[in-house]
């Protein structure tokens, strides 16, 4: 085995996964020798064509009654004598934890590992609070990277040691342009309900249509919709009843060729699709996911809605009057477009993918 070895470890849902595979896949693409280590589910979102170099083990939270919590602990010492094997196959020289619940055993391997190895930790969180499994682990950590320039209350006493890289993305569509967008004559309205509370999403949207027909321009409007199976027929008749153009799929395979075109987007706000939002300036209604840990997606809708890039709603819908005028302004004022591009403008933008190869490289 090579000595400079890279192992990242993620699991859980495509928040934690995702940016991770990116992160993994850039590596490979400029010649380091990157494992990544996931679990079950984690695995899911990796294609057949990616799975060289990819390890799976066993993972679980420690929740519900006694019989659960037994098979979870059983589940995570399967889970570390498999890391271990692992580190002991490899003999990484850099870990990089991309958080969640998935990471917990790999980590604990690395604490009885360092020892016996001169090992580096770092920590990757996407979120406007670092997750439990990363927060655990900060002592430990020889840098934590951070996806937005902001305070991280919950990290004050390692404040030396966070830089701010943002995600780890693909790069964005070479063909994206602003102006091309603006001088299109219709107004794409992107749905992106994602498979978490995404009846959230559907409800919100039954309870404003009618007030949606009332806007100006409205005959412009060509909705998007990608969401779960289980919701498609219901909202195909809310579009078809309500004679809107729309396209709906679980999933767009040019989903970044959507992102570029989209006019205004209803949406969660995961730190992966704030980051989309930002790189292709889209203003969004935003239903933050009420059930994320520590109400993260409700701190990571809070970038863009302080500033005036999006409108952040509560269940009670107090803020219908400004959600609609919100629309109309994004349907029909050009000059409030411009205002927000030149919002979008100011929010620095960051190549996590070479800030951390380069904090890596550094620090070898």
């Amino acid at each position: 085995m090579k000595k400079n070895n890279i192992l990242i470890i993620t699991g859980g849902t495509g928040g934690h996964v995702i940016p991770a595979l990116n992160f993994f896949n850039y590596l490979n693409d400029n010649s380091k020798s990157a494992y990544l280590l996931t679990d079950n589910r984690g695995h899911k979102y990796i294609s057949n064509s990616d799975k060289k170099n990819i390890f799976k083990i066993y993972s679980s939270h420690l929740t519900g009654n006694f019989s659960f919590k037994l098979l979870g602990l059983i589940k995570l010492l399967i889970g570390f004598l498999q890391s271990l094997i692992i580190f002991i196959k490899l003999r990484p020289k850099t870990i990089i934890s991309f958080g969640s619940y998935a990471c917990f055993a790999p980590l604990v391997c690395f604490v009885f590992f360092k020892f016996f190895f001169k090992t580096k930790l770092y920590l990757h969180e996407q979120n406007s609070l670092i997750g439990q499994t990363n927060k655990l682990f900060s002592k430990k950590a020889n840098k934590i990277f951070v996806n937005f320039d902001k305070k991280y209350p919950n990290l004050n006493r390692y404040k030396n040691k966070i830089f701010v890289v943002g995600l780890p993305q693909k790069i964005i569509n070479k063909d994206f342009n602003y102006t091309q967008r603006e001088n299109n004559n219709n107004i794409n309205f992107l749905i992106f309900a994602g498979s978490q509370g995404s009846l959230d999403i559907l409800n919100f949207f039954s309870k404003i249509i009618n007030e949606i027909k009332r806007l100006p321009d409205v005959k412009k409007i060509n909705f998007i919709v990608q969401c779960p199976t289980q919701i498609q027929n219901q909202i195909k008749n809310l579009l078809t009843n309500n004679n809107f153009n729309f396209e709906i799929r679980s999933f767009f395979n040019n989903f970044e060729n959507i992102l570029s075109k989209t006019s205004i987007a209803l949406c969660r706000s995961g730190a992966g699709t704030i980051n989309d939002l930002i790189n292709y300036k889209i203003p969004a209604i935003i239903l933050p996911l009420p059930s994320s840990k520590n109400n993260h997606q409700f701190e990571n809708a809070k970038i863009l809605s302080e500033i005036g890039c999006a409108i952040l709603v509560d269940k009670e819908l107090k803020e219908l009057d400004q959600i609609l005028l919100f629309m109309k302004n994004v349907i029909s004022d050009k000059s409030f477009n411009k205002r927000l591009l030149y919002k979008f403008s100011k929010i620095k933008r960051y190549n996590a993918n070479l800030l951390m190869l380069e904090h890596i490289q550094n620090d070898q």
